[in-house]
C-alpha cells in the first residue's frame, strides 16, 4: 500500500528534472558552441550503398557536408546576441543578416572529416565544420555578419554610462569582496569573475553597477568598445577559470580580477561600486582598454 501512495510523487520528481533539463532549441543537433575557443561547429553524416571507395567516398562526402552546412546553421541560430536575443531573431528581423549569415556557413571549413564501411557495405562519411565566432583572421566571422557594433544597447540597458558618471561616496565592498590587481602599474585588461553564478554566455554582454547613485549605471557594453575593434576581435571573451583567463593575450599582463556581485533578471552581470570606481580611475589618461574590448568573463 505505501509504495502505491509513493509512485505520484516519484512520477512528479521525474516530471520536475525533466522540465529542468530542457534541452535548448538545438539539442537534437551534433554540434557545440565553444566560447572558450571562439568557435561554433557542427557534425554531418552521409551515406552512400554498396560502390567502391573512389565512387562511393566523393558522394558520401558530399552528403555530409550538406547535412553539416544545415545543422552549422541551426546551431548559429540558437546563439544568444544578448539576453533577449538570438540570432535567429536577427535573422527573420533582417534580411541581408540571413544573407550574411547563410555566407558564413557556407564559408565554414573542415576540421575533420571520416569514412567508414559500414555492416551492409554502405560507406558513411562524417564531417565536422567549424566558423568563428569573432575573431578569426582571413575569414568572416559571426559578429561581422550580425554588424553589431551598428546596433544600439537592448532597452533593459542603463541609460547612465561610468564614463559621464561621477563615482563618488561609493558604499564600502565587503571584506570578501577583494579586486586583484598591481595597483603600481596601468591596468591592461579586466577579468569578471562570476564565481559560479549561472550566467547564460551572450556576443553582447552587460556589466553594470547598482550602488553609486540612485540608478544603475553601464560599465561595460556593446557601446563600450570601438566599431572597428567589435569587427575584428568582439566585445568579449569567455574563459572557465580565472588561471585559463590570465592567458588570454589580448589581456596584458596586469589583469583587474573583479568578482561579480549579481546577475539581474534581465541577464546584465552587477559588481560592486568599488569596481566601478577603480574601472573608471584605470581607464582614465588614454588608457581605456573597454574601448579596446580586453574582457574576460570567467565562469569561476
Amino acid at each position: 500500500m505505501a509504495m502505491k501512495k509513493s509512485f505520484p510523487m516519484v512520477c512528479i520528481l521525474l516530471l520536475v528534472l525533466g522540465l529542468c533539463f530542457a534541452p535548448t532549441a538545438y539539442a537534437d543537433v551534433d554540434g557545440k558552441v565553444n566560447w572558450v575557443d571562439g568557435y561554433i561547429s557542427a557534425v554531418g553524416y552521409g551515406a552512400v550503398a554498396k560502390g567502391n571507395m573512389a565512387q562511393s567516398k566523393p558522394l558520401s562526402r558530399r552528403a555530409a557536408i550538406g547535412d553539416a552546412y544545415r545543422n552549422l546553421l541551426e546551431m548559429i541560430k540558437g546563439v544568444k546576441i544578448d539576453a533577449a536575443t538570438t540570432v535567429e531573431n536577427f535573422m527573420v528581423s533582417q534580411d541581408i543578416i540571413k544573407t550574411q549569415i547563410d555566407g558564413v556557413v557556407k564559408g565554414a571549413t573542415i576540421y575533420r572529416e571520416d569514412y567508414e564501411r559500414q555492416p551492409d557495405g554502405s560507406l558513411m562519411a562524417t564531417v565536422e565544420m567549424r566558423v568563428c565566432i569573432s575573431s578569426c583572421p582571413g575569414t568572416t566571422t559571426i559578429v561581422q555578419a550580425l554588424n553589431v557594433g551598428q546596433n544600439n544597447d537592448p532597452p533593459f540597458v542603463p541609460q547612465k554610462r561610468l564614463q559621464e558618471t561621477p563615482v563618488v561616496n561609493v558604499p564600502p565592498p565587503p571584506k570578501e569582496y577583494k579586486i586583484i590587481y598591481d595597483a603600481t602599474r596601468p591596468v591592461t585588461g579586466i577579468v569578471v569573475n562570476l564565481e559560479g553564478q549561472i550566467f547564460e554566455r551572450v556576443l553582447l554582454p552587460v556589466v553594470i553597477v547598482e550602488d553609486i547613485g540612485d540608478s544603475p549605471v553601464t560599465i561595460y557594453s556593446a557601446k563600450s568598445v570601438n566599431p572597428a575593434v567589435i569587427r575584428t576581435h568582439g566585445i568579449v571573451r569567455y574563459a572557465d577559470t580565472i588561471e585559463q583567463a590570465r592567458k588570454n593575450p589580448r589581456l596584458g599582463d596586469n589583469v583587474m580580477i573583479i568578482p561579480a556581485s549579481g546577475i539581474t533578471k534581465e541577464k546584465m552581470i552587477v559588481v560592486k561600486g568599488e569596481a566601478a570606481r577603480l574601472i573608471k580611475e584605470t581607464t582614465a589618461h588614454g588608457n581605456d582598454y573597454l574601448s579596446e574590448a580586453k574582457v574576460v568573463i570567467s565562469a569561476q
